[in-house]
């Protein structure tokens, strides 16, 4: 009997190591959030600046070198969905979170990702040098696209988070209302305590 039980913990033990789980939770939302972002960004982007209208395009190596550092030159042409792109899931990332510093600090993480995906697009496009560090802190225009972003971010974040405030405080307002009109109802015949 007790080799029998001994093979079936055995042939448990080997099944769960044949399965890799992943709990998506938190972490898993930050991550979609961040592909989102990333692709979604530069996607925006690419596709307005490379249209050139009637179904002609603009090939990447003609296309300005300076737009993948320098979006804030695009958001008017793409109706500034690149940047609300940013502020929603910003705003989302914060929303879901029960301690708010969690979402701003992921949101902030943002810029930093958009800045280096900024750095890989134009390596794989255009070759490796150092452009793109010129055209990031060796120019305030790099100065003013990073600082866009970060007003952004935390813009998104914070709005986020003071909406999650809100929410929960009504919800706690009518949670006391219901609390206080049941409480009524049970002494309406009490005068004295």
């Amino acid at each position: 009997m007790g080799k029998i039980l001994k093979n079936k913990n055995h042939q448990k033990e080997a099944q769960d190591i044949k399965r890799v789980k992943i709990d998506w939770g938190r972490q898993g939302g930050v991550f979609l959030a961040y592909v989102i972002v990333l692709l979604g960004y530069y996607g925006i982007v690419a596709n307005v600046v490379m249209y050139l209208g009637n179904d002609e395009y603009l090939s990447f190596t003609e296309m300005d070198r300076t737009i993948l550092f320098w979006t804030y030159n695009a958001y008017e042409q793409a109706f500034f969905l690149p940047i609300l792109l940013v502020f929603v899931v910003c705003f989302f990332l914060t929303y879901k979170e029960d301690i708010p510093h969690y979402g701003i600090k992921a949101s902030i993480w943002l810029v930093p990702s958009l800045v280096v995906e900024a750095c890989i697009l134009y390596s794989l496009m255009f070759g490796f040098t150092l452009e793109p560090l010129i055209y990031l802190f060796g120019d305030g225009r790099g100065y003013l696209h990073m600082f866009i972003l970060f007003i952004t971010t935390l813009s998104g974040a914070i709005m986020g988070m003071k909406v999650k405030q809100l929410i929960n405080l009504k919800k706690k307002r009518k949670l006391t209302n219901i609390t206080f009109c049941s409480n009524n109802k049970k002494n309406r015949g009490k005068i004295f305590g």
